[in-house]
């Protein structure tokens, strides 16, 4: 009489292969969490040039005048309406009509290119609740221009007004020096950026680096009395912050490559100065 054996594993055997399985998770995931956000800095990649290339084309219309990052005075029609009323003009209305993001109200969203699909953190515009009435998401800010003020006499986009109220113009393409090394939009997480209201800036452009590089953040807390609370960020992938220049490609590279940094982690006025419009800044 013939006797089988019967086939199986053993306890043991069954214990060998799930640590052999949980070692190799263990080891894989990460590499698959890096892959994944490589891919979401290739989408940002091309989100910032479609911008650039928008931002040159309105340069060569408009006789090489940059446009302005925030127009004064403001509008004074503005009835509040969350679902019909822009804010106020800054660059992603002036660009537009080379993008067609869509209209800039209504509630959040994070459809157009102004989106980088590494930046989480809702916008909130005091509406009562983060995500209302503040039309599409914007991940990208551009460097900040006033010759009147240190801290940010290195850019080239305006974001200030003059003596009557007016905007004060931006830089024009004939003033930067080296197009090819002056970086003028990076990637910018906040809660405060966002269509109805404009692609915000630093109003201390000097001040930048004092800011943590993505994943970590720096929180200012509930701002708007919604229980939301408010971070601040460098936007990054795995370290990398794409950067976009004046002559229309990007750059993934460290933050902290821009400029020389002081004690307070403030640029300490000697170059280089990656942001800033005078050749003389440069490598």
């Amino acid at each position: 009489m013939l006797r089988y054996r019967r086939q199986g594993f053993t306890l043991i055997e069954l214990l060998v292969v799930i640590a052999i399985i949980a070692i190799l998770a263990a080891i894989l995931f990460p590499v698959f969490a890096q892959a994944r956000e490589k891919a979401r800095g290739a989408t940002c990649v091309s989100n910032q040039k479609q911008i650039l290339l928008a931002i040159m084309q309105y340069t060569q219309d408009y006789d090489e005048m940059l446009p302005i990052g925030q127009q004064f005075p403001m509008f004074s029609n503005w009835d509040g309406n969350i679902n019909s009323d822009d804010q106020c003009v800054g660059i992603e209305n002036e660009v537009d009509p080379y993008i067609k993001a869509g209209v800039p109200w209504g509630p959040e969203r994070a459809s157009s290119v102004w989106k980088c699909p590494s930046d989480p953190i809702q916008r909130d515009d005091c509406d009562g609740a983060p995500g209302i009435g503040t039309g599409y998401d914007i991940s990208y800010a551009f460097t900040n221009y006033n010759p009147a003020n240190p801290a940010t006499q290195f850019g080239v986009f305006s974001f200030s007004k003059d003596a009557t109220g007016h905007s004060i113009p931006s830089q024009t393409l004939a003033g930067i020096g080296a197009p090819a090394s002056t970086a003028i939009m990076w990637e910018w997480f906040n809660p405060q950026a966002y269509s109805r209201f404009i692609a915000v800036t630093r109003t201390n452009m000097a001040g930048l680096l004092q800011f943590p590089v993505w994943p970590q953040s720096l929180s200012i807390g509930n701002n708007c009395g919604d229980g939301y609370n408010w971070l601040f960020s460098i936007g990054a992938h795995n370290g990398i912050t794409n950067f976009g220049f004046m002559d229309g490609h990007v750059k993934g590279m460290p933050a902290s490559r821009l400029w020389n940094v002081n004690s307070s982690k403030s640029w300490n006025g000697l170059a280089p100065n990656l942001m800033h419009w005078d050749a003389q800044y440069h490598p």
